[in-house]
């Protein structure tokens, strides 16, 4: 049941990665994944002017994508995580949960498990299903943008198939 206020949990996919470094967790961004995230950055600038939380994989490419979505957010609210690094919808889900500050979030992550964990916290109610949610289903591709709102006061009550899906940005 809809309550007063919402929260609003942005999920994003890493940008475009090169394929050439010594390891998977250290490939940077290419130039194109660049201007990816600079593109992503401008719209979520323009979708809200604060995010709260930021959680964000320690891998290089996903470190590299935050820094090029030039968000103005306090330094103590982003939170970098190794177990954020190509991990399960659980981890992503558990970890949301432990967000305590603000009523925005942002995650920033890998296929496949940050794919099907923006779908699973979709409703399933089919007076809720879209054009937008259709196309989820199917795919979220480098620096793919998702935004989904919750009718609930806290982080911690964020579960799966309770989110409104507000917007998809591919």
């Amino acid at each position: 049941m809809p309550t007063s206020s919402y929260l609003t949990l942005f999920i994003l996919r890493h940008a475009k990665a090169s394929d050439h470094a010594n390891t998977d967790f250290d490939r940077p961004l290419t130039k194109k994944g660049q201007q990816q995230a600079i593109e992503k950055g401008t719209l979520l600038k323009n979708k809200t002017p604060l995010i709260d939380t930021i959680l964000c994989s320690a891998a290089k490419r996903t470190a590299e994508t935050l820094s090029y979505l030039d968000i103005t957010i306090d330094k103590s609210q982003i939170i970098t995580d190794n177990n954020l690094y190509l991990c399960d919808p659980e981890i992503l889900l558990a970890c949301t949960q432990q967000i305590t500050h603000g009523k925005s979030a942002l995650i920033i992550g890998h296929n496949p498990g940050l794919h099907q964990f923006a779908y699973d916290l979709l409703s399933i109610n089919p007076l809720h299903q879209s054009v937008l949610q259709d196309s989820l289903s199917r795919s979220l591709p480098k620096c793919a943008l998702v935004e989904i709102h919750f009718y609930c006061e806290n982080w911690s009550e964020i579960n799966w198939h309770q989110g409104l899906l507000s917007s998809y940005h591919p």
